[in-house]
């Protein structure tokens, strides 16, 4: 989905949002004037991600294999490639597998 009326601010706090751990805090604060979407969509994504990271890589962790490891973080790079692509694009890309359910579970109730 092409999104054609972003803010600076927005597509700033939305590539931001995808440096590890401190990234999303970052551009939470940054996207809280304006309430971009487009930054909204992208700062939710990376949460998720960053989440999805430290709960299967604790999991990974305790496997004593190094192929699970290397999988684990291909899986990984994949998805950050594939959310920060659309970002830069200015495209709302849901990341495959675990976006959908990323976004409903970030979505604030009204």
């Amino acid at each position: 989905m092409q999104a054609n009326n972003i803010s600076k601010d927005g597509k700033l706090a939305a590539i931001i949002a995808h440096f590890f751990i401190l990234g999303p805090v970052i551009a939470f604060f940054i996207n809280q004037e304006e309430k971009d979407p487009y930054g909204k969509f992208y700062i939710k994504q990376n949460i998720g991600l960053t989440c999805v990271f430290l709960l299967l890589g604790s999991l990974v962790g305790a496997i004593p294999n190094a192929y699970a490891a290397y999988g684990f973080y291909a899986f990984i790079i994949i998805l950050w490639v594939y959310s920060f692509s659309g970002a830069v694009a200015n495209e709302y890309k849901l990341l495959p597998i675990i976006g959908g359910f990323i976004q409903k579970i970030f979505s604030s109730k009204k």
